[in-house]
């Protein structure tokens, strides 16, 4: 039976890399991807047993000259998923009204256009009945939202949200899954913005949990906002 495959933008730390990792372990043929000129040794290590089944390309989401250029590195290869890990925790203060045009257009760029954009291009890449992932947060719910604060990055997740809605919605004739997954607050750097806020959960079981909601609703055709066990939330 052949590989599953998939293709984790943002894969050289954090969250991506250990999902990387997961996905690798499970079988499935892994491509991550990195911004240039990072240190990728942790996703190389990756594939040291079975190199055959890992690959790395450059992109930053960001940039959009970067597109052309990787999916002329990806060629004809199609991908059974697409994860779009990319994420920032932008300013400290999080306040719409402290937040500088530049602050606001850095976690929108990379938390909602950027990933965005670059899934609208990526479609061609995908596998018949071909699933795309969005790394999300609980954030991201306008419905639960009863303590305020966290603006800008509650702006960039629901925003998030809406846009792979629509992507979804307007792709209907390709059977196409969009999974919006909450991860957890995670123990990563970014999780614990630099160890100073405690996490709730460890990276091992956050990525585990992702990986099980990706492989049980893979190919489903819908377009689900999930947690990492698998339980819906609300819009």
């Amino acid at each position: 039976m052949q590989s599953k495959s998939i293709l984790i933008i943002a894969a050289e730390r954090g969250l991506g890399l250990a999902l990387a990792e997961q996905f690798f372990q499970r079988g499935w043929n892994v491509t991550g991807t990195a911004r240039r000129g990072t240190d990728t040794s942790a996703l190389k290590a990756v594939g040291r047993d079975e190199p055959s089944r890992l690959s790395i390309a450059e992109i930053d989401v960001a940039d959009a000259a970067q597109i052309e250029p990787f999916l002329a590195q990806l060629g004809e290869r199609r991908f059974d998923v697409i994860f779009f890990n990319a994420g920032i925790w932008g300013a400290t203060h999080q306040s719409v009204v402290e937040a500088t045009d530049a602050e606001f257009g850095e976690i929108m760029l990379t938390n909602t256009f950027g990933p965005l954009r670059l899934a609208h291009r990526l479609l061609g890449h995908l596998a018949p009945r071909g699933t795309y992932c969005f790394m999300s947060s609980h954030r991201g719910s306008i419905t639960i939202n009863l303590e305020g604060g966290l603006e800008l990055y509650r702006a960039s997740k629901v925003a998030l949200n809406m846009l792979a809605r629509g992507l979804w919605a307007s792709n209907q004739d390709r059977d196409l899954t969009v999974l919006a997954i909450h991860p957890g607050w995670v123990n990563t750097a970014m999780g614990t913005l630099d160890g100073t806020v405690e996490a709730e959960i460890e990276l091992e079981p956050s990525v585990r949990g992702v990986a099980d909601v990706v492989e049980h609703h893979m190919g489903s055709s819908e377009n689900l906002y999930l947690d990492w066990q698998g339980q819906p939330l609300p819009w």
